[in-house]
């Protein structure tokens, strides 16, 4: 399988630097220009199926982007689940326990990076099995695309996940997709 990653455009968050969760933000002018060139940069490619986050955002990019596909809403791709940390400055968050391996919620009720793995992990063993020879775009947010990196190349060490960033008009690009992330870790 082919993958293609895509983060949403810009959004009113995105600037502020604040957590934004599953709300219902529409792109700004220069995510709209974002996802444009993303569409660009990919006219030439042939998906077999796109899926995108069921957050607004994330649809608004995905039918710039792909606009003669069909996209399949999956919750599995959405945003973690902020709790309580909504519309607070992302400096302020406790990256140690926002990114825990150890446990599903942070104790502000945040959905941790073991969570997000659990369910991301879910979603790739899913279409790796039903597009194994195929050319899949997923359209969706920096912590799902964390998410699928850290899968497929294995990572555990916790300053690299910390640096881990994809830019709302970047592209990340796996081929032959293999979920790789040792089980252990999801189990922990």
């Amino acid at each position: 399988m082919k993958l293609y990653v895509v983060r949403h455009g810009q959004v009113p968050s995105n600037i502020e630097k604040v957590v934004s969760g599953w709300n219902d933000e529409k792109l700004t002018k220069k995510g709209i220009e974002q996802a444009t060139k993303i569409r660009n940069e990919l006219q030439n490619v042939k998906f077999d199926v796109v899926y995108s986050s069921p957050v607004d955002r994330a649809i608004q990019t995905a039918n710039i982007v792909a606009p003669k596909n069909s996209i399949i809403l999956d919750s599995r791709l959405a945003e973690r689940d902020p709790g309580t940390l909504l519309g607070i400055s992302r400096r302020s968050i406790d990256k140690k326990a926002w990114n825990s391996l150890d446990m599903d919620r942070t104790p502000e009720g945040a959905e941790t990076l073991l969570a997000g793995l659990k369910r991301v992990g879910n979603f790739l063993s899913e279409i790796h099995t039903k597009y194994e020879e195929k050319t899949v775009l997923i359209v969706t947010h920096n912590f799902i695309s964390k998410c699928i990196w850290i899968l497929e190349n294995n990572i555990s060490d916790m300053d690299l996940i910390n640096s881990f960033f994809h830019n709302n008009d970047e592209i990340k690009i796996y081929d032959n997709l293999e979920l790789n992330f040792e089980e252990k870790q999801l189990k922990k």
